[in-house]
């Protein structure tokens, strides 16, 4: 009877499973607690230990079927449980890092942004200030720092002597710390 043949197969499974079934939650009721005391030392969190265990009691219950576990189950699981609390630690390790790396470019990015917003109100607040200067001060001022020419070449373009451009230029700067005592160099 070919039938017979299928039924007993699906029988001889079912049968099978419940005793796998039954040898886990002896296993897992056995070696829960020690499990959980090895996952914790090494991790440090009871909650963190617990889910580690179960997980690895999750695995092996799907690869039941081409595991031997029968002959030396504890030091399967210990080691399982072990391996799987060092991978732990190594994954937080390189995610903390990783946090780490992004939290310093925010820090970064937010230093730079405050710095630019800095500069472009110290430079706002200095055009005020020059502007605000005596007209022959604050050329030779202009010519010095916005077009970068040397002392000689504005007395030379403006037909005053060195010493002229040196007392304005004194003069310039002199007003504009006074005014500028707010912002930290």
């Amino acid at each position: 009877m070919p039938g017979n043949d299928f039924s007993d197969h699906y029988l001889f499974h079912e049968v099978q499973d419940m005793i796998s079934r039954e040898w886990f939650e002896q296993v897992y009721k056995q070696y829960v607690k020690k499990l959980c005391t090895i996952c914790y030392n090494v991790v440090g969190d009871e909650e963190v230990a617990r889910e580690i265990v179960h997980n690895v009691f999750l695995s092996v219950w799907e690869r039941r079927d081409v595991l031997d576990l029968h002959s030396d189950i504890e030091h399967y699981m210990v080691r399982a449980v072990k391996l799987s609390s060092l991978e732990h630690l190594r994954t937080s390790v390189i995610r903390q890092k990783h946090l780490s790396i992004i939290a310093s470019r925010q820090n970064s990015q937010a230093n730079t942004t405050e710095q630019q917003i800095g500069f472009s109100e110290l430079k706002s607040r200095i055009e005020l200030l020059t502007s605000e200067l005596p007209p022959q001060c604050r050329q030779v001022f202009n010519l010095s720092r916005d077009k970068g020419l040397s002392n000689k070449e504005i007395a030379s373009l403006l037909n005053i002597s060195e010493k002229t451009v040196e007392a304005h230029l004194s003069k310039a700067l002199k007003y504009l710390r006074s005014q500028l005592n707010e912002f930290t160099f």
